[in-house]
């Protein structure tokens, strides 16, 4: 048996964790109905990998028990298993190994051993607080669209860490549609939504810089987080708001055109909440969507996606190569490390989504027929960044397009889904281990473009 690295430990643990959950949610105290086990492990993929892709109806088919656990289910996969594991083992008294250490500092990139449980500790402070704060916002909201005080507080709870922790569950059938013009749930969502996929490294820097005065000035990687971020949600809300009002969702005032279409440029970044049916969005709309859907948020939060900077270091590295200039960033030169991660995930994820739509083509090619490719495509993005947005069953009310799917088509979206979660660089560890090589070969002349 081969030794487990830190990679296959990792997978390994969410793996568990996934069919615990799936046998929670078969027990009859969790359900209203029949639940095959293919749906329960994709309902528990689902919230572990917080992507709110849904094959049920949450609010009417899950039990108080049921929504309980999806509940857990998306905060231990929003902060990382190996966040609480790691608190837990420190919290007994025990010095925790350098392996568990590696295990933890693969659940966010960048960390050392030597610093993940004052990390751990300030993650999950960060995270109730926060939760907590957004909680008590989204009750007031609810009180005042009518909802009754007990309802409310389930609702709040629910909303605000499915939120934060970018997963897109939500306790109301039609998402936050009957929302779309309460400010307090829009703007409260929308911002739980932005600081957890901003990535906890932000905030602390954030925290330290203007709170505590500590820190002189922010990191590159802070710097490029916040302002690409800022860029995408900007330019993609002034999109939504002139293209959907003139071909979509016109015939709302002016306050709800203009809240829907920040919701929409805020939650690609993998949330899953909408409070615009998504069927009433144009083509153009929907490829942006799905862009922004494989952009996901920025690293070391709640969100999935190839992340942001990553997105902006592989057009760095394109102008740099045609300007012969060494890619920069608010004038510091870009790590080449950082530059070899950011083409290999491009390239790695372009092969899983072409794969996947290639698959699905196979196993679901009467619905492809009947309702064109888009949808499915847009399936297999929101699944892939862990977002959750979907265009809807064709046969079932209040469940996403997997709801039709075939078996195989629905464990297909569960590998992706899988894949969003650990990362692409982390399943390619996991498939192919590092070997040293004794020799290296004689450069060949190898032509492209």
């Amino acid at each position: 048996m081969k030794k487990l690295t830190p990679v296959k430990i990792l997978i390994l643990g969410y793996f568990s964790i996934i069919l615990v959950g799936a046998f929670l949610l078969l027990l009859p105290i969790s359900r209203r109905g029949p639940l095959g086990l293919t749906d329960a492990i994709f309902t528990s993929t689902s919230a572990v990998c917080v992507t709110g892709l849904i094959v049920k109806d949450t609010p009417v088919f899950f039990t108080f028990f049921g929504k309980l656990v999806i509940l857990l289910l998306i905060q231990i996969g929003g902060l990382g298993y190996m966040t609480f594991a790691t608190v837990f083992i420190f919290a007994l008294g025990r010095r925790s190994s350098l392996k568990l250490r590696l295990i933890a500092a693969e659940s966010f990139p960048a960390l050392t051993p030597g610093n993940i449980w004052k990390f751990a500790i300030n993650v999950l402070k960060i995270t109730f607080l926060l939760e907590g704060l957004g909680a008590a916002l989204l009750f007031i909201g609810f009180l005042m669209h009518g909802i009754g005080p007990v309802r409310a507080f389930l609702h709040s709870i629910f909303i605000s860490v499915s939120a934060f922790c970018n997963a897109g569950f939500a306790t109301f059938s039609d998402s936050l549609v009957s929302f779309r013009a309460n400010a307090i749930v829009n703007l409260t969502v929308m911002a739980l939504i932005f600081i957890g996929g901003i990535g906890f490294f932000v905030i602390m820097e954030l925290y330290e810089r203007y709170i505590l005065k500590i820190r002189k000035k922010l990191s590159l990687h802070t710097k490029a987080a916040l302002s690409i971020s800022g860029v995408l949600i900007l330019l993609s809300t002034l999109f939504f708001l002139i293209y959907e009002s003139i071909y979509g969702y016109g015939h709302y005032n002016l306050i709800e055109r203009i809240f829907a279409s920040m919701f929409q440029a805020v939650t690609p970044r993998t949330a899953g909440f909408n409070t615009i049916d998504l069927n009433f969005y144009h083509p153009a709309s929907l490829f942006l969507l799905i862009v922004l859907m494989i952009i996901g948020g920025s690293p070391g939060g709640t969100a999935g996606g190839i992340k942001t900077t990553t997105f902006y270091a592989y057009l760095a590295w394109i102008k740099a190569y045609f300007q012969r200039k060494e890619p920069v960033f608010h004038g510091y030169r870009i790590p080449e490390e950082s530059l070899k991660r950011a083409v290999t995930i491009l390239i790695i994820t372009t092969l899983v989504i072409l794969s996947a739509g290639f698959l699905l083509s196979i196993t679901e090619l009467h619905g492809i027929e009947k309702n064109g490719l888009l949808p499915y495509l847009f399936e297999i993005a929101s699944a892939f960044g862990t977002v959750g947005l979907s265009l809807g069953s064709k046969i079932y009310q209040n469940v996403s397009l997997s709801a039709d799917f075939s078996i195989l088509g629905k464990w297909i979206i569960i590998t992706l889904m899988l894949i969003g979660k650990v990362g692409v660089l982390s399943i390619v560890a996991l498939l192919a281990e590092k070997k040293a090589e004794p020799v290296r070969h004689v450069e060949g002349k190898y032509i492209v473009g």
